[in-house]
C-alpha cells in the first residue's frame, strides 16, 4: 500500500515490477510505466506515466516512480502529473509500455493514453502497451491542519425531496412522477393537508442519476400544483486527523 500526503510536491514511490516484466527483449531506455489511479469514493479515472528520472530508476526487482502534484486544470499526464481530489482511498494499476525505437517517448502521440490505446500507424516512435505488472491500493490524507473536510458527492439517487410550493385545493394526495437519466427510476408518495402537499416520502431513491431529476406532481383536485425539488448530491466523507 502506497502511503501519500495531498499537495506535497513530488509522491515517490517502490513499485515491485521487475518480477513480472512482460516484455523482456526491451532495454530500460525503452520502457516505461503508465499508471491508473481510480478512486474509491466516486469512480474517477486517471492517467500518469511515471516521471523516470533515467534508467538506474529501473532496479532489478522494482521501479522508482515519481508523480508530481498540479491543479486540475492543464495537467499533463506525459509529466507524471496527478490530482487527486478527493482525498482517501484510490486502487492503483501499473502497465508496462515498451517502444521498439532505441528510447521510450513519452508524449501525446508516442505514449499511449490508457492501457487500451493502440497508437497508429505502427512504428518504432510509437510504444505499445505490453499488459499490467503490478496494482495495489493508495491512500491520499490531508495536509496537517486541514484534516477536517467535507466533500459533496453524486450519489447517483435521489437523497432529498424539497416542497418548494406546497399547491392549493387539493383533496386528495397527488401522484410524484420523478424524471431524468437514471437506471432505475425513483419514486415517492406525499400526504395533503388543508389542501396542501405537507409531507414527501422517498419510497425508492432510484440509480444512476448524473444530475438532478425532474419532479412532476399530479392529480389529486388541485386548483393550483404543488412544485417539488429533487436532489441527488450528499456531503459526507469527513475526514478527522
Amino acid at each position: 500500500m502506497i502511503q501519500w500526503t495531498y499537495d506535497t510536491g513530488d509522491y515517490l514511490a517502490y513499485l515491485s515490477t521487475e518480477d513480472n516484466r512482460i516484455n523482456q527483449a526491451a532495454t530500460k531506455a525503452q520502457l516505461a510505466y503508465l499508471v491508473k489511479f481510480i478512486n474509491d469514493m466516486d469512480g474517477s479515472v486517471q492517467y500518469a506515466y511515471a516521471d523516470q528520472a533515467d534508467t538506474s530508476w529501473i532496479q532489478d526487482r522494482y521501479t522508482k516512480m515519481q508523480f508530481n502534484h498540479h491543479a486540475a486544470v492543464g495537467r499533463d499526464m506525459y509529466a507524471g502529473d496527478v490530482h487527486f481530489t478527493p482525498q482517501g482511498h484510490w486502487k492503483y494499476e501499473v502497465y508496462e509500455v515498451a517502444w521498439a525505437g532505441e528510447l521510450a517517448l513519452i508524449d501525446e502521440g508516442t505514449a499511449p493514453a490508457t492501457e487500451l490505446d493502440v497508437l497508429s500507424p505502427k512504428s518504432n516512435d510509437n510504444g505499445v502497451v505490453q499488459g499490467l505488472v503490478t496494482k495495489g491500493i493508495l491512500n491520499v490524507t490531508e495536509k496537517a491542519g486541514s484534516e477536517e473536510v467535507q466533500y459533496v458527492q453524486n450519489a447517483k439517487s435521489v437523497q432529498t425531496l424539497t416542497i418548494s410550493y406546497g399547491g392549493a385545493g387539493y383533496t386528495s394526495a397527488p401522484t410524484i412522477l420523478i424524471t431524468g437519466d437514471n437506471i432505475t427510476q425513483a419514486t415517492a408518495t406525499c400526504t395533503v393537508s388543508g389542501g396542501v402537499v405537507n409531507t414527501v416520502t422517498i419510497t425508492n431513491a432510484g440509480s444512476g442519476y448524473t444530475t438532478n431529476p425532474t419532479v412532476k406532481v399530479t392529480g389529486g383536485g388541485a386548483t393550483q400544483e404543488a412544485s417539488l425539488l429533487a436532489n441527488i448530491n450528499e456531503t459526507n466523507y469527513i475526514y478527522t486527523g
